[in-house]
């Protein structure tokens, strides 16, 4: 085995760029010829001196051999990483045998070695629910495409698991989440750009998705929505939150006045299911945005006319009087 650094050009800039390939030799009917096992992609981030020990390293794990020497962690982690793929392509589906025989064999458990351990019992729910509310049809018809839809799912499914910044988010797919074979898919070279790329896509389309799940959870779970939550918090930024148009100096919940603020409002119905959420300036009058939410409220199912339950400092006499309560 060894790599190879294939040039392209760019159709649209006309600029070149670069793939890396793990190739081996194969003696075929008309002499030896090269087979392609792996793309490596865009981005191999080791020397070209090490190029060798790491197709030497994905041959002895292909393979079962044993190490003679050990070899850098760097080495070790991507050459396991890359042969997990292969073998995964390899592989086939051994057909389910109806008649059998037991065959019961004695293990020394002592004896059992596991490698890169992966969580999967939350992902397994999330998936299944991603699957029941048809949230993957919806994105796809959102225009995620077949790479961007599974990051997708991976990123919503590491805030329900794992709650944490997108560049955490990213280590715990990569690293920790088994999620990816739930969806026969690969994050080992999952990038940090497309997972912020992503986290901004579903932002974009925040209404359409809400009202997809909205009405989704009311088909599934025969919702009457006859009495609907409304509150409102406010969180800080320890920066200066110049770059957040919305970020403003106000009353913090937290007491952190000298930090910028952004409030943040969402609406439940009495079942606790999410209906709507917002993001309103940090400075906004809460009896304000009681418009806002109504009027989002009002498109999603008009023949229902909830009773809708607020703090007190929400419903003041204007608010409600402009609301025609």
């Amino acid at each position: 085995m060894f790599i190879r650094k294939v040039t392209h050009v760019n159709k649209k800039n006309h600029t070149e760029y670069f793939t890396y390939k793990l190739v081996e030799s194969v003696r075929m009917e008309r002499g030896p010829r090269q087979r392609e096992l792996l793309n490596l992609g865009t981005a191999l981030n080791l020397p070209k001196e090490k190029w060798k020990e790491f197709a030497d390293r994905i041959e002895e794990i292909i393979t079962g051999q044993a190490p003679l020497f050990d070899y850098p962690e760097e080495i070790e982690t991507l050459a396991r990483k890359c042969a997990r793929k292969i073998i995964k392509k390899q592989s086939s589906i051994v057909p389910e045998k109806k008649d059998y025989s037991p065959d019961y064999q004695t293990v020394d458990v002592n004896s059992v070695e596991n490698e890169e351990a992966r969580t999967i019992g939350a992902e397994h729910v999330v998936y299944h629910a991603v699957k029941e509310l048809e949230l993957d049809r919806k994105l796809a018809e959102l225009g995620f495409n077949k790479p961007h839809l599974e990051t997708a799912i991976g990123v919503i499914a590491g805030k329900l698991i794992n709650p944490t910044s997108e560049r955490k988010t990213h280590i715990w797919l990569q690293d920790m989440s088994g999620i990816d074979e739930l969806m026969d898919a690969d994050f080992s070279m999952l990038s940090q750009d497309r997972v912020y790329k992503v986290s901004d896509m579903l932002l974009k389309q925040k209404k359409a998705i809400e009202e997809h799940l909205s009405f989704k959870e009311r088909s599934l779970f025969n919702l009457e929505e006859k009495i609907i939550l409304y509150d409102l918090t406010n969180t800080f930024f320890e920066g200066s939150g110049k770059y957040n148009k919305k970020a403003h100096f106000g009353r913090s919940k937290e007491k952190r006045t000298d930090c910028p603020l952004v409030t943040l409002g969402l609406v439940l119905d009495a079942d606790g299911f999410p209906k709507r959420s917002n993001v309103f300036d940090g400075n906004v009058s809460e009896p304000k945005t009681l418009t806002t939410m109504i009027n989002d409220l009002s498109t999603e199912n008009p023949l229902i006319k909830p009773i809708i339950v607020m703090d007190a400092g929400i419903a003041s006499e204007i608010s409600l009087w402009d609301n025609g309560s």
